[in-house]
């Protein structure tokens, strides 16, 4: 008789404990942001912006001839997320003013963008430019060799 009832009882606690465990339970832990969409939508734009800045300096820099390297200079532009320049860029000098004020405005852009969305890179150094030459009327950075001592 004890093994009748104890049979049905038995049947019954583990229906309710796994009936327990297939009931959702509400999701306390926060979402991955990047997964939001109005997230991914504000990212976007962000994008945009930075791509439009970087494309207005190129335009700015692509309305001078370069025939005289001398005439021209070379500067860090952009943030990688480890820190240190995404890249080089060359400018005529006598728009030293005017490219500089909107690199700086692009350089602190991007490093606020990869700190709002935790972003990562490959930590490599970029190297500065060796010189600058000008090639069809464009100036192009010449680029330094690895383990290059600079001797001024």
């Amino acid at each position: 008789m004890k093994n009748i009832l104890f049979v049905p009882f038995l049947i019954i606690t583990v229906l309710s404990c796994s009936a327990k465990k297939a009931e959702k339970e509400p999701e306390t832990l926060p979402k991955d942001i990047a997964l939001k969409p109005e997230n991914n939508f504000n990212q976007q734009i962000e994008r945009e912006k930075l791509s439009g800045l970087i494309k207005e300096i190129d335009s700015l820099v692509a309305t001078e001839n370069c025939s005289d390297p001398s005439e021209w200079r070379s500067s860090p532009i952009g943030a990688k997320p480890c820190g240190g320049p995404s890249s080089y860029i060359a400018y005529p000098i006598k728009m030293e003013d005017e490219i500089l004020a909107k690199i700086k405005t692009f350089t602190t852009m991007q490093a606020d963008f990869n700190k709002k969305y935790q972003l990562m890179s490959d930590c490599a150094v970029v190297p500065p430019p060796a010189g600058i030459t000008c090639e069809d009327g464009k100036a192009v950075l010449v680029k330094s060799s690895f383990g290059e001592a600079d001797v001024q």
